[in-house]
């Protein structure tokens, strides 16, 4: 959630903090449990460190794909991480979710946690959206197999909106959601302010 404008997204290298900072590690541990206990086939939008994928492993998934478009990242953190997973089946998919996600298949569970391209994604899908991940609520659900669930977290402390819900369920045909306790450090970076978060489960 620490954003960079005006530079090339694919190219940047990025501090680990600026990747992801350590207060949301307990977000993507529950966020790994709610789409990825029943195992199947797992998609991830951006890799990052590795944190999440490696908990979604915890699950011995029958499939991992993850598209990543930062060559920086897939360099530094994802093959290494790949090396120690040789007898599992993963796949890398390199570029913007946006220019690749058309091309694959339907999955058994959908883990979203990306950030804005740019300035002006940042003021229509944040600052002008109920929640970061709704542009990508018609994706997720194309991509789902029946029963499949989808997962994000919400820039929301304690419930979901009336807005938020509505539209979910154009897209799910259920959701629940939980409450994460946060222990923020004094000196975080990060975007986020509040000592708790809400994480979001959609069926489809």
């Amino acid at each position: 959630m620490v954003y960079h404008f005006g530079e090339d997204r694919e190219h940047k290298a990025l501090a680990d903090h600026e990747i992801m900072e350590e207060w949301l590690v307990p977000v993507m541990q529950a966020m790994a449990e709610e789409v990825a206990k029943d195992g199947g086939d797992i998609l991830e939008i951006g890799f990052g460190l590795g944190v999440s994928a490696e908990m979604l492993m915890d699950f011995v998934p029958k499939s991992y794909t993850v598209i990543e478009c930062n060559e920086v990242v897939i360099e530094t953190y994802y093959n290494p991480w790949k090396e120690i997973h040789t007898d599992k089946n993963i796949r890398l998919v390199k570029g913007l979710w946006q220019d690749t996600i058309g091309a694959l298949g339907q999955y058994d569970g959908i883990f979203f946690h990306t950030y804005p391209l740019n300035e002006d994604e940042y003021l229509q899908y944040v600052n002008a959206s109920i929640t970061f991940a709704e542009h990508f609520f018609s994706h997720a659900s194309a991509h789902l197999k029946p029963g499949g669930s989808f997962t994000y977290f919400s820039n929301e402390i304690g419930s979901l909106s009336r807005e938020h819900q509505r539209a979910l369920l154009r897209h799910f045909s259920s959701f629940s959601i939980r409450v994460i306790s946060l222990k923020m450090p004094a000196d975080v970076t990060d975007t986020w302010w509040a000592n708790s978060i809400v994480i979001v489960k959609a069926v489809k």
